[in-house]
């Protein structure tokens, strides 16, 4: 019997934590087993002050145990620029063939470690924050909300629903599209607009 593979989702500090929400609930739906991955084991603490322990990290987990990763935006990184370790574990992910996907700012970790440099991508850091970075191929950049190149997802943070779609889709996925409709009230009528 083959045992079942993961998703891990990185954590890291001030790790965006709605950009998550609808793929994790996506990811459950689904029956996929996720891994929370940190850059140490120490308790990680996200943009809006949600407190979370990693269960392994990049140095201790197995990657033969992944099919996945997921990086959430962060609404500051200076602290991971240049990230040598982290660099180095995205490579290896990638090196394998896994699907990535990576939101908001995220896509400055795949960019940063040279995982972009062939793909086709978006992002949420604007083209002054991609050029200040230096490490984007510009050529590249696709302005729109979600982009899917090999085993590649890029999106911008505020598609955070159809990010977790497209992972969801393109890791086969079963789960319920229309449980993510967004209901209006205007009185005692309601207006459903499908995502």
């Amino acid at each position: 019997m083959v045992e079942a593979k993961y998703t891990g989702v990185l954590l890291y500090p001030r790790f965006s934590e709605y950009e998550l929400s609808v793929l994790l609930s996506v990811l459950q739906q689904g029956g996929k087993q996720v891994v929370y991955i940190g850059l140490d084991s120490e308790v990680v603490i996200g943009e809006a002050g949600l407190r979370c322990v990693p269960e392994t990290t990049i140095y201790d987990f197995d990657l033969e145990m992944l099919d996945s990763i997921v990086l959430p935006g962060v609404d500051d990184f200076e602290h991971l620029v240049n990230h040598k370790e982290l660099s180095s574990f995205l490579r290896k992910v990638n090196d394998g063939r896994r699907l990535i996907g990576a939101i908001s700012s995220a896509p400055y970790f795949l960019s940063m470690s040279g995982v972009l440099a062939d793909k086709k991508y978006t992002t949420g850091l604007t083209a002054d924050q991609r050029e200040f970075l230096g490490t984007f191929i510009e050529e590249n950049f696709v302005d729109t909300n979600v982009v899917v190149d090999d085993t590649i997802i890029t999106a911008r943070g505020s598609a955070f629903i159809e990010f977790a779609f497209s992972f969801g889709d393109y890791m086969n996925i079963t789960y319920q599209k229309g449980w993510y409709q967004t209901i209006f009230t205007k009185g005692n009528t309601h207006e459903k607009l499908s995502l």
